[in-house]
């Protein structure tokens, strides 16, 4: 008689109702007790144009002294600035329409963001050149990485990059949120992500 291994760890049971899911969703922040308070919240500035949603890079102002009680003015990060990322968490008023799957803010309304260098774990949206590190050699720490605001994705960069490290690229199975280029529709859809520590 053999003994079994009490401690092994294997696939669910068939027909227990199990979900296995291995990717990332796109600007939900990981659970984290450490950083969970360092959640920030501000407003989108008036002249931001479209919508804006998780996992999209931003710029945090500072508000004018007579509006400083709702928080930060926030704006769509450009290509050589970006000091924080839009997060879902805590984000319920996010407007959602048959048409846009993605849960989208626009000019004047409350969002959230954590700034660069809270340690937050991010999923964002990657380049190619980003999901080809992903090769067991290559250090968390040893590439510079920049927000690519036209493509609405994380990029090698190769000069002036922003801190954040690479912890995970997850190529498939994922929820990235895409813009439709004609419509502007926000919707999901399987891309490549990565996890940051912001």
């Amino acid at each position: 008689m053999t003994l079994e291994n009490a401690f092994k760890t294997g696939p669910a049971f068939k027909n227990s109702f199990n979900v296995e899911s291995f990717g990332l969703v796109q600007g939900d922040a990981q659970d984290d007790p450490a950083v969970r308070l360092l959640l920030a919240a501000g407003v989108l500035a008036d002249d931001v144009v479209g919508s804006m949603w998780g996992g999209m890079g931003i710029i945090e102002s500072v508000p004018k002294s007579s509006e400083a009680m709702l928080g930060a003015v926030i704006r769509q990060a450009t290509a050589t600035s970006c000091n924080g990322f839009m997060v879902m968490n805590q984000a319920n008023h996010g407007v959602v329409t048959p048409n846009n799957g993605v849960p989208q803010f626009m000019a004047g309304n409350g969002v959230h963001y954590y700034r660069l260098g809270t340690g937050a774990r991010i999923p964002l949206p990657i380049s190619a050149a980003v999901a080809a590190l992903a090769n067991g050699t290559t250090s968390t720490t040893s590439t510079q990485f920049k927000w690519d605001p036209a493509a609405q994705v994380i990029d090698v960069a190769t000069a002036d990059g922003i801190s954040i490290r690479l912890l995970k690229v997850s190529p498939a199975g994922n929820m990235a949120a895409v813009q439709d280029a004609t419509t502007k529709d926000v919707n999901w859809e399987d891309k490549p992500m990565g996890l940051f520590s912001i």
